[in-house]
């Protein structure tokens, strides 16, 4: 098979090393920016695989080569963008790691992640701070891709349940921490919006006349 790797994060790229392992693969090219992969002959590979990618492949990718992604949550609601994030703030602490496939709709222009269709899933671990959960990342990535290959090109497809409810993408000004609720929030839910905007995220910040206060790590002892 002939791979190409679409990637720019650290813990994917240490993930894509490994797969680049995988006994089936005899040749792959790792793409860092969206212009590296217009310039390639796509026909000439087998599959295109995106890790810790979040910008939308178009038609002329998507018409020629097959493309998955990984998406890091088990319900519907967090499909949106920012899964990491929204899970932890709402005190999720183990998710699903699942395999999907990009699908074009002409309707819309643009490449779908919504389908809600995956073929391969195992279980992810939302404890520790962002450092703990981008390792984890790498190993359960390095999982279900050497799974992929191992089943292609005979890949079945599942669906999770559809939800109505949508959490919506964070922005950054997101990480603002308003100063009149922290008198009311828990320290546990205070834990959680911080350890999830760990760096490369916007840091969790306070602000006053004085200045401003952000809030890189963080450390919780339950009673």
């Amino acid at each position: 098979m002939k791979i190409v790797f679409l990637s720019y994060r650290d813990w994917a790229n240490k993930a894509l090393i490994r797969v680049a392992q995988h006994p089936r693969i005899t040749h792959y090219v790792q793409c860092h920016q969206m212009h590296e992969l217009d310039a390639l002959d796509l026909e000439d590979y087998d599959l295109l695989i995106t890790l810790g990618w979040s910008e939308e492949l178009g038609s002329s990718i998507c018409s020629r080569i097959q493309a998955i992604g990984l998406h890091c949550a088990e319900l519907d609601r967090y499909s949106y963008g920012s899964p990491l994030q929204l899970q932890i703030i709402d005190g999720i602490t183990i998710t699903k790691h699942r395999i999907f496939p990009f699908v074009w709709d002409d309707s819309s222009g643009r490449a779908h992640t919504h389908t809600r269709e995956y073929s391969h899933e195992t279980l992810l671990s939302l404890h520790g701070n962002i450092e703990d959960i981008f390792e984890q990342l790498t190993t359960t990535s390095i999982l279900l891709l050497n799974q992929y290959l191992d089943d292609f090109p005979n890949i079945s497809y599942k669906k999770w349940p559809e939800e109505k409810e949508v959490r919506q993408k964070r922005n950054p000004i997101d990480s603002k921490v308003p100063m009149e609720i922290l008198a009311s929030i828990s320290t546990l839910d205070l834990y959680n919006l911080i350890r999830c905007l760990g760096k490369p995220y916007p840091n969790a910040y306070i602000e006053d006349d004085q200045g401003t206060l952000y809030f890189e790590r963080v450390r919780f002892v339950k009673k």
